[in-house]
């Protein structure tokens, strides 16, 4: 078995899903630790908060690789009254490294959108839009046209949410044409209508885009960001493929944490 580290596992991430890919301001890629540090355990998280930094130094973690960058907003002290710098206070005391894959993971091929497209299981799925290799979401078709709200129930159940919203367009279609993209990405809704989807799906809708997408033509379902948490499971499986190719010398574990900040009546 060889021993790798953090940098050789970047790297092999970076192949995948290339960080030259991401959106314009994301701050994804790596974001605390020693890129030199050999690793032993990895964790796969959707988000970093102080459960889940309390859960990685309880399983010897010493990498985690999560779907949302840690570092959204720069830090403006070192104050550890605060939640979020005692968190970052307690990785590097235990030294664990953080790398996010982020919105490079969205576009890749095989990506985070391509894993919620499957959990529906539409048909003729291709890019949102077909001129760009990497596209931020993809496009799929039912193989008959179904009513909105039944549709809407086929994604709560797809995605084991408890509720979800969804913005019938005022034109009344039914769905048959359907892009997604993951977490809040209601600001492309213009592409998502220039590429012919009737129905969009994505999470965090805000109240005045959902008007503007409903005048436009467009029916809306928003189960919400966290769905986004299947990156858990996809994304292990994904590093024990490469592990097993590569021979790497690493356990790979799963976040047991359920970071969904909501709760539901």
């Amino acid at each position: 078995m060889v021993e790798i580290q953090v940098q050789d596992i970047i790297n092999r991430i970076e192949e995948f899903a290339p960080l030259s890919i991401k959106e314009d301001g994301d701050p994804t890629g790596f974001q605390i630790g020693n890129r030199k540090q050999t690793v032993h355990r990895l964790m796969t998280t959707l988000d970093v908060r102080p459960q889940v930094v309390k859960e990685a130094i309880d399983k010897n973690v010493d990498f985690i690789l999560a779907h949302h960058p840690i570092m959204f907003h720069p830090a403006h002290n070192l104050d550890l009254t605060s939640p979020q710098n005692q968190m970052y206070r307690d990785l590097l005391s235990h030294n664990i490294a953080v790398h996010a894959v982020h919105t490079n993971l969205d576009k890749a091929h095989g990506g985070m959108n391509d894993w919620l497209m499957e959990e529906l299981g539409l048909n003729n799925v291709s890019y949102l839009n077909e001129d760009d290799d990497y596209s931020l979401g993809r496009m799929g078709e039912l193989k008959e046209p179904m009513e909105l709200v039944d549709f809407a129930k086929m994604v709560r159940d797809a995605y084991h949410v408890p509720n979800l919203r969804y913005v019938k367009s005022d034109l009344g279609q039914k769905v048959k044409k359907v892009a997604i993209i993951g977490g809040d990405a209601g600001k492309f809704y213009p592409e998502v209508i220039k590429a012919g989807a009737d129905t969009f799906i994505t999470g965090d809708v805000y109240y005045h885009t959902a008007h503007d997408m409903m005048a436009n033509g467009l029916n809306v379902i928003d189960p919400g960001h966290h769905i986004e948490a299947i990156f858990i499971k996809e994304m292990a499986s994904l590093l024990e493929d490469w592990k097993k190719s590569n021979k790497w010398d690493l356990d790979i574990v799963q976040s047991e944490v359920d970071t969904e900040p909501y709760n539901f009546l």
